[in-house]
């Protein structure tokens, strides 16, 4: 059976000209791009934009409904396209010309040199993320291999691992989803493998780092509706999977977050108030 690639971008008010230069840059790499847009203010010039792609399929929600549910439309979208690989990207990601054919030979490689057995229970394959901001995120993304999570953006996914498992979990609406997906394809049995020569620019957010000591520290300058759900989520997902001390760690993330925000951030008052609130709010889902 052949591999059919498709990708997957979820928009929701983005820069056009961000989001066009995505879309030519995977579009002669996969069969079908779906666009599912999110309740974008900017649809109308969105969808005019888009006109002229004939292997483009666009999908409009009227509001926005989270990124789980988005990317579960684009996938249920995939299965009429007869996807067996599907590239989820985010709107203001840029692949490289070589992604997808360098995802094909390190599959034919796994395939030649690797039980039918194993091969079938790779869920994701993902790259090396490089940061507009701070270059590349972390030291270990340099070695190709078994990794136990991934961002959304440049993630190739099993589209019969992503239906197994039941897909992204929709009570999240942004932040952690694409973490949440990974803990189940694992436990599930799949395996995340990071192709290490496979390099995806791509921005998280206005990212800066600061040194306390010897120690470096990430200030991701979210706004405070981030902050909300980033604390939320975590509790959530940590009280989902009962993991040993995962509550406690939960916390402690939290409180790291609002050290953060107290003192390297603007908006100090908005941001804490959120932070309580994704807190409070985290017992109810």
């Amino acid at each position: 059976m052949t591999d059919t690639f498709v990708a997957c971008i979820i928009t929701y008010n983005p820069n056009l000209n961000r989001l066009i230069e995505n879309i030519d840059s995977i579009c002669p790499q996969v069969s079908r791009v779906i666009i599912v847009d999110n309740g974008s203010d900017n649809f109308e010039e969105l969808s005019g934009r888009l006109l002229h792609y004939k292997s483009v399929i666009l999908h409009a929600s009227k509001v926005n409904r989270g990124i789980a549910r988005a990317l579960n439309k684009g996938f249920s979208i995939a299965e009429g396209e007869h996807a067996t690989w599907v590239l989820t990207l985010d709107q203001d990601s840029v692949c490289p010309p070589y992604m997808i054919s360098n995802y094909k030979n390190y599959l034919a490689k796994l395939h030649k040199h690797t039980p039918a057995e194993k091969v079938s229970r790779i869920g994701i394959l993902c790259p090396t993320i490089v940061d507009r901001n701070i270059g590349v995120i972390a030291a270990e993304e340099s070695h190709t291999g078994p990794v136990k999570k991934c961002i959304t953006s440049g993630a190739l996914t099993s589209y019969s691992a992503w239906k197994a498992i039941g897909g992204f979990d929709e009570k999240m609406f942004i932040d952690g989803v694409d973490f949440e997906f990974c803990e189940r394809l694992i436990q599930h049995n799949y395996y995340i493998i990071r192709v290490a020569d496979i390099a995806l620019l791509h921005e998280l957010g206005q990212m800066t780092t600061k040194r306390i000591l010897c120690k470096t520290i990430q200030v991701k300058n979210h706004p405070a509706f981030r902050k909300y759900y980033i604390v939320r989520n975590r509790l959530y997902v940590a009280r989902k999977h009962k993991k040993p001390f995962s509550v406690t760690r939960a916390y402690m993330s939290a409180i790291k977050t609002a050290f953060i925000v107290l003192f390297f951030e603007d908006h100090k008052k908005e941001k804490l108030s959120a932070i309580r609130k994704g807190i409070a709010d985290s017992r109810n889902m």
